[in-house]
Parts: C-alpha cells; sequence; structure tokens
C-alpha cells in the first residue's frame, strides 16, 4: 500500500499551486491527482478510507517518494481533526507549509472563493469575512503550527514563505527537495518559473467570465465551445472584448470584486500583530513587513 511520505498542508493561497507544479517535475516525486484530495480534513472523503487515499498514489515508482498538497489541513476550526488523523496514519511524515502575509492572504482566498462559486460576484470582503471566519483565521499560522506540534517533532515540518519561492525560487526549492529526502540538485525552475494563481489572472479570469456569460448561457454553446483549441476560444475572447459595448466598461478592474476597505485592513493588521510576533520568533525571522 503506497501512502505518501510528505504533505503540503497549506496555506491556502499561499503558492501551494506553485510549488505543487514544481515538484511534478522531479523524477523521483509522485504527487497525487487530484492536487487537493482533502483526505484528513473534510469528514465524508475520510469515511472512503485508507484503500481509496492510497489509490491516489497507485502509479508511483518504486523509487519514487509520494505527496499531496491539500490546504485543508491548515483551516482552524473549520477541519479540526486534519493533524490528529495525519499523526494517526503517517507518523512519520515530513510536512512543507507554505505562509504568506496574512491579510493580504485572507482578500485572495476571498476572491478565490467568488470566482469558485462559493460566493456571490459582488460579495465585499467585509461581508466573506463575517461569513466565513475561517478566511482570516486560516492566517494565524502559530495556531496551526502549534496544533501539529501536539502530535509531530518539529523537525517534521518545514515552514516557508511564498515570497522566497516566488523571488529565488531555485533555492527554495533545492531546501524543500533536501528536506523531503529527494536530489536536490535537480533544478526544478528549469528556466521557466512557475506562478499559478497569480492576482492578475484572477482579474482577468472575471473579466473574461463577465463577457463570456450570456453566450455560455445558450444551450449547448459551453459543449461546443470545450471542443474547440484553446487558441480558437482565445481568438473568441478577444473578438467579443473589442466590441465598442465592452470598450465602453471601462476598466477591467470593474469585473472585479469590491477591494477590501482600508478600515479592514487596519483591523486585521492589528489582529495579526502578536501571532506575528510570535510566528517570527518561533523562525527567528524578520516579519516586520507583514504590520503594512
Amino acid at each position: 500500500m503506497r501512502l505518501p511520505d510528505f504533505l503540503i498542508i497549506g496555506a491556502a493561497k499561499s503558492g501551494t499551486t506553485t510549488l505543487y507544479k514544481y515538484l511534478c517535475r522531479h523524477p523521483q516525486i509522485c504527487m497525487s491527482n487530484p492536487k487537493e484530495p482533502d483526505f484528513f480534513a473534510i469528514d465524508h472523503i475520510y469515511d472512503q478510507g485508507i484503500d481509496w487515499y492510497s489509490s491516489l498514489f497507485s502509479e508511483a515508482g518504486l523509487k519514487q517518494v509520494c505527496g499531496e498538497a491539500s490546504t485543508t489541513y491548515t483551516r482552524l476550526p473549520k477541519f479540526p481533526k486534519a493533524a490528529e488523523r495525519i499523526a494517526q496514519v503517517l507518523p512519520k511524515v515530513k510536512m512543507i507549509y507554505i505562509i504568506r502575509h496574512p491579510v493580504d492572504r485572507a482578500y485572495s482566498h476571498h476572491v478565490h472563493e467568488i470566482k469558485c462559486h462559493e460566493q456571490k460576484p459582488k460579495t465585499t470582503f467585509e461581508e466573506g469575512i463575517k461569513e466565513r471566519s475561517y478566511l482570516v483565521d486560516s492566517g494565524n499560522y502559530m495556531k496551526h503550527i502549534e496544533q501539529y506540534l501536539q502530535f509531530f517533532p518539529r523537525e517534521s515540518l518545514l515552514i516557508m514563505l511564498m515570497e522566497d519561492l516566488i523571488h529565488k525560487p531555485a533555492d527554495t526549492m533545492e531546501k524543500i527537495c533536501g528536506f523531503i529526502g529527494v536530489d536536490d540538485k535537480i533544478d526544478l525552475v528549469q528556466n521557466s518559473p512557475i506562478a499559478a494563481n497569480q492576482a492578475h489572472q484572477d482579474a482577468q479570469w472575471f473579466l473574461r467570465s463577465k463577457i463570456t456569460s450570456p453566450l455560455r448561457a445558450i444551450p449547448g454553446v459551453l459543449f461546443i465551445a470545450n471542443l474547440l483549441p484553446q487558441g480558437v476560444r482565445d481568438l473568441a475572447y478577444r473578438v467579443l472584448k473589442a466590441l465598442p459595448y465592452y470598450r465602453k466598461q471601462g476598466e477591467k478592474q470593474s469585473y472585479l470584486p469590491p477591494p477590501m476597505l482600508p478600515e479592514t485592513r487596519q483591523m486585521l493588521l492589528e489582529k495579526f500583530s502578536e501571532p506575528n510576533l510570535r510566528l517570527a520568533e518561533f523562525l527567528n525571522r524578520n516579519l516586520s513587513h507583514w504590520n503594512q
């Protein structure tokens, strides 16, 4: 039975997709498909059993190590059982926790949920954090770290910053590969750095979704569109975007969710101040730029 040797446990909207894609390039690693099975977090998925979970790694070679990346594993208090379940099934697993500025992370998570139709398009960030407290709670990184340290030794957990993955991808991936026990000299950046799920991509998605939604509502159009090559669909989008009606709609920001209010940002900066200070001491790293 194959089970993962390492897990990317979060945090959501902190570069986990980018990290997952880099690791998929390594010949000594087999990553799960889907990226986020959420096995240890979500009850009805956990109830499918260990054999189902193991099947996600059935294609792994004998000398490959296996991994998966479920950000629900650091989403307290929404999914409180993840750490304990992981400890019961994978007591020697290694875990990578990639984190970012907690206020920026929260807003990015809010935008992501709108993009995935989990919130209404014009839901404000203020409404979002009121209705879904985990948007903020997920950024209390020390709370999640302390949860895992109840079940695992400190050396089981590697904590990285998203900014390092973006600005120093080769060095960061070398450190991660060394941590999970694969060849850390293989070039995973390959002169083509990965930057998945960037903010400007969200902006383009909202604009494209708004422009094409009337067409997609016509019966049969979505089915036909899915049969067309991506280049043809991109050309059709550019033609629609150039029409006078859409040119008059102004900048693409008009299609985006409302921005965070300045007073909301200040409130969250104050809320995260103490947890960030404890995290900085724990990591022995200067995180003062997270106070802005």
